[in-house]
């Protein structure tokens, strides 16, 4: 049995079930959301919300058996008598595919599998486990039709909580905006910008486009909201965020342009988390 623990943001928590949906393919998989009991950030878990995702989950006995970070006694025994010691397996290098997860004798993943490489073979089946079950009313489904009716592209601004963080703030600043919004106009004739941030106030204050349409209605736990319409869209500009990462892959359209930041955290290491047809900038 192979259990994958899932944490973090709707993106973080998209990217853990396609890694659980590729890992079912060759071995019995369940998954372990505990951690969300205790979990403060974000929207806590989503996929059933969003998606109307039914997980096969673990038992609090098969994933205290392989994974107790409490360390009782009875529990680190009990792996010892079965031959458990290396029963968890972390990632081993965030942002790059790592081929030994599927051949080893771990039972317990912990990590969040951001490369397409985990799940590429199963993106059909992805696409419909992906499918927002929610029906759009309101602006939102103004937004919808204008979307649909434009050279629509997405412009996605994560401020906030990535303001002073040091490994992810000022990586999109205003300048990688104005050059992926030049860069796209030259490709795309009349485009519609639509942008969705969690700080509407300081785009409008610096996001300028010809034609563009600020998305402020859906916060908190309609926030996954904006993911949705970001699909929609004919064309993306993400931010170094795997909920704009995931709204780009999720757009159908054959000839989507994917414009994405070429540096993806404030690290120096080798990062390959964007498919090879987006353009980085």
């Amino acid at each position: 049995m192979k259990i994958i623990q899932y944490l973090g943001g709707l993106g973080n928590q998209m990217f853990q079930h396609a890694f659980y949906l590729a890992m079912r393919k060759q071995f019995n998989t369940k998954a372990d959301i505990r951690q969300f009991g205790n979990y403060k950030l974000h929207n806590g878990y989503e996929l059933d919300k969003v998606f109307g995702i039914v997980l096969d989950q673990a038992s609090n006995f098969q994933t205290n058996l392989y994974y107790n970070p409490e360390g009782k006694f009875i529990f680190r025994k009990l792996r010892r008598v079965l031959g458990l010691k290396n029963s968890v397996y972390r990632e081993k290098d965030e942002f790059r595919y790592d081929d030994r997860v599927f051949d080893n004798t771990s039972q317990y993943y912990i990590g969040y599998w951001q490369n397409e490489q985990y799940f590429k073979s199963i993106k059909t089946q992805l696409l419909k486990e992906f499918t927002f079950k929610s029906d759009l009313k309101g602006k939102n489904l103004e937004h919808k039709n204008s979307i649909s009716n434009s050279n629509s592209i997405a412009i996605h601004v994560r401020r906030g909580d990535y303001i002073n963080h040091p490994f992810l703030g000022n990586i999109c600043d205003l300048g990688y905006y104005q050059q992926s919004i030049q860069t796209i106009s030259e490709r795309v004739e009349n485009p519609h910008f639509y942008v969705f941030s969690n700080d509407i106030v300081w785009c409008r204050e610096n996001i300028k486009a010809d034609t563009i349409t600020y998305v402020d209605e859906n916060i908190k736990q309609n926030s996954f909201i904006d993911m949705q319409l970001m699909s929609l869209c004919k064309h993306q500009i993400i931010a170094n965020s795997s909920f704009s990462w995931w709204a780009a892959w999720l757009n159908p359209n054959t000839g989507k342009i994917v414009i994405a930041p070429r540096k993806w955290i404030n690290l120096e290491s080798d990062i390959d988390i964007l498919p090879q047809d987006w353009i980085q900038i």
